[in-house]
């Protein structure tokens, strides 16, 4: 049911979320004529046409006291009607209502205007909800779909424990306080080493996202439904698309509303060029390339450096193999001398570089992703090492 903290109309305290969600729903409710209460869209800013809205709503279902025919002026002529006075200020309220009427022009939170104001919302507008600072009315989420998206999350295999639970607490908290529903996009969870190398839009090479070990969520406002300032609603995606290109200001307030359980409360982590991602650290705390050298090291058969060097099995020189991309992609750094070294050592005698055939360099490549794919086998293992 929408709700009201203070008081909104003559000599109210006029919040600007009080007002916007009073402005929205006079602009859904229709007068005795079909007409809405509030002609103009609904803003949040209070004036004349929200006074003139509210009363019109109070008088046409008996809300208030009705005023007081002119007295005749002598001689028998009507009296001319008072002019108007301007709206009063919060400091000077008007006169008490009569006991059992709301005043005029002023909508409170318990008072009769508010409650036969929800008593004529339908679905779904019956369930306008608005947050404390903003303006933008939207349509509360069901809660069988928090409930789902929240075990969603607990019960996901490839999330790590401790982080699925934090994730699953903010989808918690931004329901019971907001009536907002947040869910994993489609691809918003783990991503396997070929699932990274597939992404276009990152720079993270496979072994060097956290999301390649359960330690990253996209979570965002699926089916997010708002309401525009005429009264009609729009339903928007994942990434709140159709608010941002409509109100960029609102739709990024809605993701700091997200952030400021997530980030302050919850322990999590954001990037600033992305809102729709969260993971479990600070990225000036960890270093993903170093991260990813340390579980190379730790699963496979040879030892790693980052940005990535490694000793190809043999316990000896360093080598300098390429980018995580490049050898996911089989397209490793490798020479003669390198691939004549392990040859040496795997024969138990000199094999000199003149020697050295195509497919032994492209044996090597394969070599190499293949301690990428242990990796990428064994990402519970991983653990963050820092800068």
């Amino acid at each position: 049911m929408p709700d009201i903290k203070k008081s909104v109309g003559i000599g109210g305290d006029n919040l600007v979320h009080d007002v916007a969600l009073v402005q929205a729903m006079l602009k859904v409710i229709k007068n005795p004529k079909g007409v809405a209460y509030l002609a103009s869209n609904y803003d949040g800013s209070y004036g004349n046409d929200t006074k003139n809205a509210i009363i019109a709503f109070q008088t046409d279902n008996k809300l208030i006291a009705a005023d007081p025919a002119p007295a005749p002026a002598k001689g028998g002529a009507p009296a001319k009607t008072a002019v108007p006075a301007a709206v009063p200020a919060k400091t000077a309220p008007p006169p008490p209502p009569v006991a059992g009427l709301d005043t005029k022009g002023l909508v409170t939170t318990d008072g009769q205007t508010i409650k036969q104001l929800n008593a004529k919302l339908t679905a779904p507008y019956d369930t306008m909800r608005i947050i404390e600072g903003m303006k933008t009315v939207y349509i509360a989420g069901d809660a069988a779909d928090a409930t789902t998206s929240r075990h969603a999350i607990t019960t996901h295999p490839q999330i790590d424990a401790t982080f699925r639970t934090n994730v699953a607490s903010l989808v918690r908290l931004m329901f019971e306080r907001h009536g907002i529903v947040l869910w994993l996009t489609p691809t918003g969870s783990r991503r396997t080493f070929a699932d990274q190398a597939a992404e276009v839009n990152t720079k993270a090479g496979p072994g060097e996202s956290n999301h390649n070990f359960g330690r990253a969520v996209d979570i965002g406002f699926k089916h997010f439904r708002w309401v525009q300032g005429d009264g009609s609603i729009k339903k928007d995606a994942d990434w709140l698309n159709t608010l941002e290109k409509a109100k960029a200001a609102q739709a990024n307030a809605f993701w700091d509303t997200r952030d400021a359980i997530a980030l302050n409360e919850l322990g999590l982590f954001r990037l600033q060029f992305e809102r729709v991602h969260l993971q479990a650290h600070n990225d000036a705390t960890v270093s993903m390339v170093k991260s990813l050298a340390t579980l190379l090291t730790a699963v496979g058969t040879m030892k790693w450096e980052a940005a990535y060097k490694t000793d190809l099995g043999l316990g000896k020189a360093i080598y300098n193999v390429g980018t995580a991309k490049t050898i996911w992609a089989g397209t490793a750094t490798v020479t003669k001398a390198m691939a004549a070294a392990v040859l040496s050592s795997k024969d138990g005698k000199a094999v000199a570089e003149k020697d050295v055939k195509e497919n032994d360099l492209k044996d090597l490549q394969v070599a190499l992703k293949k301690e990428f794919e242990t990796a990428d086998a064994n990402w519970t293992k991983w653990t963050g090492v820092g800068p």
